[in-house]
């Protein structure tokens, strides 16, 4: 996972935030551990914490014995790592610990006055860490000698020992990572809902799984559901809309295949020619919309692309023979560059449909004395087959290049109108590539337009079915 996801940029800041944190508070405690112990004993605070700390301890020894008093300087040890020591008047040791380590400071309070302040012993030979004494007299009268031996200056204070700072440090981290997981397991989840949509399950929704929230990531999942909600609306639509043009094409061309049969009745010579050329391309165009139809339910789910294999090249000579014949009439031809022997699985109508719609538009703006050229490429094995159509044209804006493929859209209404076209071609051609497994694109080229369509080669090639034979032309 790279750095730049969302997860680790919040995770890894605010545990670094939280260390830091750890980190200033140790080093504030060992500033504040090193301040010089006359100072701070010489303050009111903490000159009257110590004589209180020594009549508690007096206290304890009086009313509750020795093993009590014992007990109470080894918590004072542990908890605070201050070592404490008590001593009758004579000098005799109270406590069971090292009374011998602290005997020249008893002997210099012993030879003090009693009324003496409480006095710092920072430094005696061979001693590490300051001692504290003084006289304390009891609730009772009797006097006794306290002495208080601080731990080293410059140590850690009790808590922030290394073991609980990493412990301390690896609480804050499993802490960060929950939160960090708390706000970014939405986006995840957004995420992929996202990624469903763009693949075309339109009916994915973000909704259900930020049900529990109350925050702007379950607002950002809401308005994602109403967007999608109007895309989905739009494209359904768009697919009924097409259905519908499809269905309304059928009637007019079931009133033109009456209109031909009466004209041959009454059409002797050469006009018999004239009309079986307009029952052929009558008979196109109904194959084009029945084939719009198979696209649309095709494309709702409704059915399958057959796992027909058919022989690609031949079927590209055939779309390319009848291409020129309605090229050479305005000086224009198709020319064929290449033409590799590939075969494919899917429906061999509807390859010829997308070719076929491909090559026309190349022939439909390609500049008069030019020609089309086409080229079919299959590597050998397992791959892809790449067929490219490429003619002379105009080209196409740059900014429109990604539109062309859309229904119905348009480069130029004027271009458009005096062509013929209608925006069906190039999406009828996209339609059909994508339901085969492969990829169309369109790319401008010095003088003119590039369409590149690649299809998966079918890896059994065992059962062939040709493609359809040409109808003869009178």
């Amino acid at each position: 996972m790279k750095y730049r996801s969302l997860f680790l940029k919040i995770f890894i800041s605010f545990w670094l935030t939280m260390a830091l944190t750890i980190g200033v508070l140790t080093l504030m405690s060992r500033i504040s551990n090193t301040e010089s112990l006359p100072e701070r004993a010489s303050r009111g605070p903490v000159r009257e914490g110590l004589t209180l700390y020594s009549e508690a301890t007096i206290r304890v020894f009086e009313h509750e014995g020795p093993p009590a008093l014992d007990e109470f300087v080894r918590r004072s040890l542990q908890e605070s790592g201050t070592e404490i020591f008590l001593f009758d008047a004579a000098g005799k040791p109270l406590t069971s610990n090292n009374a011998e380590s602290v005997a020249a400071v008893v002997k210099e309070l012993q030879a003090s006055p009693q009324d003496q302040p409480p006095r710092l012993f920072p430094l005696f030979t061979g001693a590490t860490r300051a001692t504290w004494g003084r006289f304390v007299v009891s609730a009772s009268g009797k006097p006794y000698i306290f002495v208080a031996r601080f731990r080293q200056p410059g140590g850690p204070p009790p808590f922030f020992t290394a073991p609980r700072i990493a412990v301390s440090i690896l609480i804050a981290g499993v802490v960060c990572y929950l939160l960090a997981l708390y706000l970014t397991s939405p986006v995840k989840k957004l995420k992929a809902v996202v990624q469903q949509f763009a693949e075309g399950n339109l009916d994915v929704r973000v909704g259900p799984q930020l049900r529990s929230r109350q925050d702007e990531l379950a607002d950002l999942g809401r308005e994602f559901d109403h967007m999608a909600e109007r895309i989905a609306a739009l494209i359904s639509a768009q697919k009924r809309l097409l259905a519908d043009i499809s269905h309304e094409l059928r009637s007019p061309l079931a009133r033109l295949t009456v209109a031909l049969e009466l004209a041959r009745k009454n059409t002797t010579g050469k006009g018999i020619a004239a009309l079986d050329r307009i029952e052929l391309e009558s008979e196109r165009v109904n194959s084009l919309v029945g084939q719009l139809l198979a696209l649309t339910r095709l494309e709702s789910g409704a059915e399958r692309v057959p796992p027909e294999c058919v022989v690609l090249e031949e079927l590209v000579q055939e779309v390319i023979d009848d291409a020129n014949y309605e090229a050479k009439p305005h000086h224009k031809e198709v020319k064929v560059l290449q033409l590799a022997a590939c075969r494919v699985r899917g429906s061999s109508e509807l390859l010829r449909s997308g070719i076929e719609n491909v090559i026309r538009n190349a022939i439909r703006y390609t500049a008069e004395g030019t020609a089309v050229e086409v080229s079919l490429a299959c590597p050998p094995g397992p791959g892809t087959a790449v067929l490219t159509v490429r003619d002379y044209g105009p080209g196409v804006p740059e900014a429109e290049l990604a539109h062309i493929f859309e229904p119905f859209y348009r480069v130029g209404e004027a271009r458009e109108r005096s062509s013929g076209g209608v925006g069906l071609g190039l999406s009828i051609a996209d339609r059909t590539v994508k339901l085969h497994g492969g990829a169309i694109r369109a790319e401008n080229v010095m003088g003119g337009l590039l369409i590149t369509m690649e299809l998966p080669v079918s890896p059994a090639p065992a059962v062939v079915k040709p493609a359809a034979e040409k109808m003869p032309v009178s």
